[in-house]
């Protein structure tokens, strides 16, 4: 076989033509360190509530206008306070990862707090309101997306297209 010079001390080795039993060795000895859930398998309560998603949380204060390049804490979840009028993001700095750089696929839920209307600015480019290229918002619609008040907006970072790409948005 091809990997060979790959053992492994507690699964089993792997045979030289395909025999039935080596695989129910090999599903058994991964079962123990790992749960394999069947897809036609029904979800208990108990399961769903051990299994809930918790993202990290942050605050980040932005101003009313423009809020160009705005560095957003190392949280999936962020609470944006402080505008008293109305205001908008025309971009977000690229994510840092650490390890291998790679933000592809980072995603953040941008919390307006605020009773005043968040607008996402759709690919800024103007003088007065523009964020690095990098750091743009697509919303998909080719204009630009508000929320009335306190309002949530989703978003996720593609390398391809070198820009945060709207998931949604809720007024």
């Amino acid at each position: 076989m091809a990997f060979e010079q790959f053992r492994s001390p507690t699964l089993p080795v792997p045979p030289s033509e395909y025999e039935q039993s080596y695989f129910s060795s090999l599903i058994s000895s991964l079962t123990s360190f790992f749960t394999i859930m069947d897809s036609k398998a029904g979800l208990s309560v108990d399961s769903v509530i051990a299994n809930t998603l918790q993202l990290p949380v942050g605050a980040l204060a932005l101003s009313n206008g423009a809020n160009n390049n705005i560095g957003i804490p190392q949280t999936s979840f962020v609470r944006i306070t402080g505008p008293s009028g109305v205001f908008n993001i025309t971009g977000i700095t690229k994510p840092a990862k650490a390890g291998n750089n790679n933000p592809d696929g980072t995603i953040i839920i941008l919390y307006n707090t605020t009773s005043q209307n968040m607008t996402i600015t759709n690919d800024s480019g103007g003088a007065a309101d523009a964020s690095t290229a990098a750091n743009r918002i697509l919303t998909n619609t080719g204009s630009d997306v508000a929320t009335t008040g306190t309002g949530v907006v989703t978003c996720i970072y593609s390398v391809t297209d070198s820009r945060w790409i709207l998931l949604s948005s809720l007024a």
